[in-house]
Order: C-alpha cells, then sequence, then structure tokens
C-alpha cells in the first residue's frame, strides 16, 4: 500500500495557532463589552455589525466542511455539472433581498419565529421553533463527525481530539463573545478556508501537469458534460434541477434559516443587510468554481487510480488523501488545510450555538419566563443565561457528535438528510406566510405537519430503498502501481457520507441494472426537488384547509407582514362592485387651458347609490350620473 506522510511539528504549530486566534477572538470581545453587554449585544451584535464581517459570516454559516470534503468528491465522480447550480444564485440572492428581507426589518424582529406568530400564532411559532432546533442540533453533529472521520482514517488524527477541540473550541468562543466574536472568527475562518483550498489547487494542478491537463483529463473522462436539459425531475443532476430545484434548496438556507436571519438583522438598516447578501453572488460563484476545480484536479490526479476503496475506505477522504499525498512534504502545508477544514466545522458550529441560543431565549425562555412572573426578565441576567444556554447546545452537539461513531451508516445518512427534510417544511411556513395572506393559523400548522410527514417519508424511504453496492475484492498486490483497477466499479457507485448532505441518493450515481417501478420510480426523484415538493404540499394543505375555515376573515392579516412582491402584483388588480364605492374627494380647480379634468365619488339617492362624474371643460362643469345598476 502506498504510504503517505504524516503530520510535522510546524503542521501543528500552525493548526494550533488557527484555534488560538479563533480563541482569543472570542476572549476579546467578552472583555470589550463586559459592562455594557446585554441580550441585544450578545446574540445580534447590538444590530450594529459592519458589513464585511457580515459578509464573510453569511457565507461561513452553512459552508461546511461538509462543503469543503464533498463537493470536490462530487465533481470527482458525477462531473462538473454540479457547477450549473452557481446560477441559481442569480434567483435565490435577489428573490432573498427584495421579497423577504423588507419584512423582517420592517417588524424589528429579533428571532424568524416572532414572525410566525405574528402572521399566524403562537402554535405555530412553536412549530417551527422546535423544528428548527431538531434540524440545527443534527446537523452540527455531523459536520463534527464527518470531517473528524476523514481526518482520522486519512491523516492519523484521533477522531475524539477532532470533536473535542472544534466543539470546545467553538463553543467556548461562541459562549463568552456572542455573535461578535462567531461573526469576526467566521470572517477570519474564511480567509483561512480560502488560503488552504487555493494553495492545495496550485500544488496539485503543478503536480499533474497544469491547467490544461487538467480539462484535457477531465474532458476525456467525461466529467466536462454540463449541457443536460433532460426535463425529467428523476434525472438526478439537470439544467432545469440544479437552476430552479437549487433555487429552491438554497431558500431554505438564505430565507428561512434562523442563523441566516439572525445576520440580516445584526445590521443597522435594511440597505447594509442587503448589500452584505449581494456580495454573496461573487462570492458563492467564486467558492463554488474553486471547489469544482478541486474535484476536477481529484480526477486528473486519480481518475485511473482511484484509491476507493482499497487504500481509503470512502470518497470523502480523497481531499485528506490528496493534501498528505500531494503537500505531505511541504512541512506547514497540510497543517494549514486541516486548519482549513477544521475552521470551515467551527464557522458553521459556532453559527448554529448561536442561533440556537437566540431561538430558545427569545422563543421559549423569555414567554414562559413572563408566563409564570408576569415580568420581563433582567437584561444581565438574559445575558449569563444566553451564554449558559450556548454552554449547553454546544456540548450537547459535541456529545451527539461522539456518539455517532456507535451509529450504523444508516442512521448517519437519516441524520444528515434531515437538514434537507426539515428545511423544506420550514421554508413553506415563510412562504404560507409571505405570499398567502388567505391562509389562517389552522392551514399553515396543518399544512406544516403535512410537509413534514411528506419530506421524511421521501427522504428516508429513498436512502432505506437503495441498494447495496456490489462486492469488491482489492488486488493482492496493494504495493503495486494501481491503474484502471476501480474504474467499473466506480463508474456507477460513490461511497460517501458527507456528500450525502447533496443528495440524500449520491451513494448510487446509476442504477442500470433493474427496471424502477412504483414507489422505486418515485423515490429516484432528484433530491434538489425536495424543499420545491415540501413548500408545494404545504401550501396546497393550507389552503385547503384555510378554505375550509373561513380564511383569514376573522383576523386580518397586517400589510406589514406580506412580501413586497406579493403586494406589488396585488396592486396590479383594481377591482370594484359598484354598490361597494366609497366617496373619493379629489381637491380639483378651473381649468384654463382646456384640459379635462373627473372626480369620481358616489351619492345616495333614495336610498341607492350612485356614481357622479364631474367633468370641467374650458371652465363650464358638467355633470353625468351613472346608476349603481349599470
Amino acid at each position: 500500500m502506498k504510504t503517505i506522510d504524516t503530520f510535522h511539528i510546524i503542521d501543528y504549530i500552525i493548526f494550533i495557532l488557527t484555534l488560538l486566534i479563533s480563541t482569543a477572538i472570542g476572549i476579546f470581545y467578552a472583555w470589550k463589552d463586559k459592562k455594557c453587554q446585554n441580550t441585544t449585544d450578545f446574540l445580534l451584535g447590538g444590530r450594529k455589525m459592519p458589513l464585511f464581517p457580515v459578509a464573510l459570516s453569511l457565507m461561513a454559516t452553512f459552508l461546511s466542511s461538509v462543503s469543503v470534503l464533498g463537493v470536490p468528491t462530487e465533481i470527482f465522480y458525477n462531473g462538473a455539472i454540479y457547477w450549473i447550480g452557481t446560477f441559481s444564485a442569480f434567483l435565490f440572492i435577489p428573490f432573498t433581498v427584495h421579497c423577504i428581507l423588507p419584512v423582517l426589518f420592517e417588524v424589528g424582529l429579533t428571532s424568524a419565529f416572532e414572525y410566525l406568530e405574528m402572521r399566524f400564532n403562537k402554535l405555530v411559532r412553536i412549530i417551527g421553533c422546535l423544528v428548527f432546533q431538531l434540524q440545527m442540533i443534527l446537523y452540527m453533529a455531523v459536520v463534527l463527525y464527518a470531517p473528524a472521520l476523514a481526518l482520522n482514517q486519512v491523516m492519523g488524527i484521533d477522531m475524539l481530539v477532532s470533536i473535542l477541540v472544534i466543539g470546545l473550541v467553538c463553543t467556548f468562543y461562541t459562549a463568552i463573545g456572542g455573535l461578535k466574536a462567531v461573526m469576526w472568527t467566521d470572517a477570519f475562518q474564511m480567509i483561512i478556508v480560502f488560503a488552504g483550498l487555493l494553495t492545495l489547487i496550485i500544488k496539485a494542478t503543478i503536480e499533474v501537469g497544469g491547467i490544461a491537463t487538467v480539462f484535457e483529463r477531465a474532458l476525456a473522462g467525461g466529467k466536462l458534460e454540463i449541457y443536460n436539459f433532460d426535463p425529467s425531475p428523476m434525472v438526478r443532476h439537470t439544467v432545469w434541477t440544479l437552476i430552479l430545484g437549487g433555487f429552491m434548496t438554497a431558500l431554505t438556507v438564505y430565507g428561512g434559516n434562523q442563523a441566516m436571519v439572525q445576520r440580516y438583522v445584526s445590521m443597522e438598516n435594511l440597505r447594509g443587510a442587503q448589500k452584505a447578501l449581494y456580495l454573496q453572488l461573487p462570492a458563492s460563484i467564486v467558492f463554488t468554481s474553486l471547489l469544482v476545480y478541486t474535484g476536477l484536479v481529484l480526477f486528473a490526479k486519480y481518475g485511473d487510480q482511484n484509491p476507493v476503496p482499497c487504500i481509503i475506505p470512502k470518497g470523502d477522504q480523497l481531499i485528506p488523501y490528496l493534501v498528505m499525498d500531494v503537500l505531505g512534504n511541504a512541512y506547514g502545508v497540510p497543517g494549514l488545510f486541516v486548519a482549513c477544514i477544521f475552521s470551515a466545522s467551527l464557522s458553521t458550529v459556532s453559527s448554529g450555538v448561536n442561533a440556537l441560543a437566540l431561538v430558545f431565549m427569545t422563543d421559549i425562555f423569555k414567554p414562559i419566563y413572563m408566563k409564570i412572573t408576569e415580568t420581563e426578565v433582567n437584561e444581565s441576567r438574559a445575558t449569563v443565561y444566553s451564554k449558559v444556554v450556548a454552554l449547553l447546545y454546544g456540548l450537547l452537539t459535541i456529545g451527539l457528535a461522539f456518539l455517532s461513531q456507535y451509529f450504523g451508516t444508516l442512521i448517519l445518512q437519516i441524520s444528515l438528510s434531515i437538514f434537507g427534510m426539515v428545511g423544506g417544511p420550514l421554508l413553506a411556513l415563510f412562504v404560507m406566510a409571505l405570499f398567502f395572506p388567505c391562509i389562517n393559523s389552522l392551514g399553515a400548522t396543518i399544512g406544516m405537519i403535512c410537509s413534514l410527514i411528506f419530506s421524511f417519508w421521501l427522504a428516508i424511504g429513498t436512502i432505506a430503498s437503495r441498494p447495496s453496492p456490489p462486492p469488491y475484492s482489492c488486488p493482492v498486490d496493494t504495493n503495486a502501481t494501481l491503474t484502471n483497477f476501480t474504474t467499473h466499479w466506480t463508474t456507477n457507485y460513490t461511497i460517501s457520507t458527507t456528500t450525502a448532505l447533496y443528495n440524500s441518493t449520491i451513494d448510487i450515481k446509476n442504477v442500470a441494472a433493474a427496471e424502477k417501478t412504483g414507489l422505486q420510480t418515485f423515490y429516484s426523484i432528484s433530491y434538489l426537488w425536495y424543499s420545491a415538493l415540501a413548500v408545494l404540499v404545504a401550501v396546497s394543505v393550507a389552503l385547503l384547509v384555510s378554505c375550509f375555515s373561513g380564511g383569514t376573515k376573522k383576523k386580518p392579516v397586517d400589510r406589514r407582514l406580506l412580501s413586497p412582491l406579493y403586494l406589488k402584483i396585488a396592486s396590479l388588480a383594481n377591482t370594484y362592485s359598484a354598490t361597494d364605492l366609497e366617496m373619493q374627494i379629489m381637491k380639483t380647480g378651473d381649468s384654463k387651458d382646456g384640459s379635462e379634468e373627473k372626480i369620481n365619488g358616489t351619492i345616495k339617492e333614495n336610498g341607492e347609490k350612485a356614481i357622479i362624474i364631474e367633468r370641467i371643460q374650458n371652465g363650464e362643469k358638467t355633470l353625468y350620473r351613472l346608476s349603481s345598476r349599470c
């Protein structure tokens, strides 16, 4: 078996230095704000966060190590068509900026779920809050566990050490420094991620013979076939699926997730938040392009010498393997890249812990405290409680990540898929609130529950029904040069843990054998349509229930709670009933230039309404009466 280099003392120094800087940022903000910190400062950065850290933190929040390890592996096996999904950013970012953000700032909320109570009722708020907490806790546990497993099996870093280091460091600086510490460490960690990724790309590209060689081998291997316009939703990746399905999937993060909403409202005004979000457009395209190119470099390096499964057992270990293979003898560089992977995890977990603390304090603790004591909790005491809650959520995440090693592969895949399962129904709540004023709280509740049931059934059924990979026997002489011995096996199958985030059926690229029938056909629908289907189910059920329960006639909807897009579309329709016309008073003066002016109004004549039109032309006034029966 081919031997790879291990960590040098310089690698450990760079890695530890990265963690110390992240910790120091948290300590700095805890010390700086120790005398004036309240819950608004701790959980929202005082609503005065500058543009730079907010923009980088928005990118870092869900750019986890799962992305860094998973996207290149996706490209290695399934080709660069994944890159087409970057164009969905031209849809979901403007949509979020102009159709969702104005409402969040208009009502001045702290938690996204406060809005749901304003629009519907407290029950809907609590359901949304609890579902979000389940989603984030399980997702963060896998974000800790998956990279720890990959680094352990390739670089020899103890898995328990990885989980404890990432978990304790981010919990510490989040618990003492609050959102300011989280966002500034996110900014620092994003710089480390870019630096580590660029270093790997440059060195690996030189190793394989240059950029031209990378694209030649990718083209020869069919990895550059990106123009698939098949309209079938059963095809995993097509142009339509990646752009339209990707639009709905991205909205679950940008439009319906508290971790992102918390960053929006941490800025002083709407314009600042809109600028920060628009900066994600070029940034997301650049970063996704880097990850896609890394996958092409992987293929150029190992396309005919795939180390999976005979040297490394899982596809998501390809990137750590490449790092040690290509950069192992460059002291310090492997440490930089491990710092890159750990930084990606730190940013995601710290953002999640802070968001969970805010949701618990705002949506659960404070309402309960008010109900029991009939007074508001003291600000200084609430700040202490917030820090304790953040600490507890961090420890809970560490515990679940540690227990993950005792779960089966199926349980891990289901846990990771819950992020996608829950994202769609959560987004549906906000879609119903923003765009359907006729949907009432009963309709929203039942629609959300039906959407959750549907999403869990679809995602878990898809995972459970997938066939097992075919058996494969590695060559006896594993020291020999690997040449084409896994080509056939990897054409049809990918074994990966982290990439399950992008597709709960990613383990199988193409099951060409048995013809699918019935539910098997339905289960083969692309994962990118899950969110759209969840929203469709929720809205359809909610509209039906609301229709039979009287809609919102008894509880009119505040226009401030509706999306500007809906209000704009609604304003285009100008209809009236003659019997319902109200008098409109318009001030007019004598016309000296011969122009015409009109006044519309109503009068009552013998109990019957009539429409009066007053026309003034050349100084002469003429009245016209139209019966309301016309």
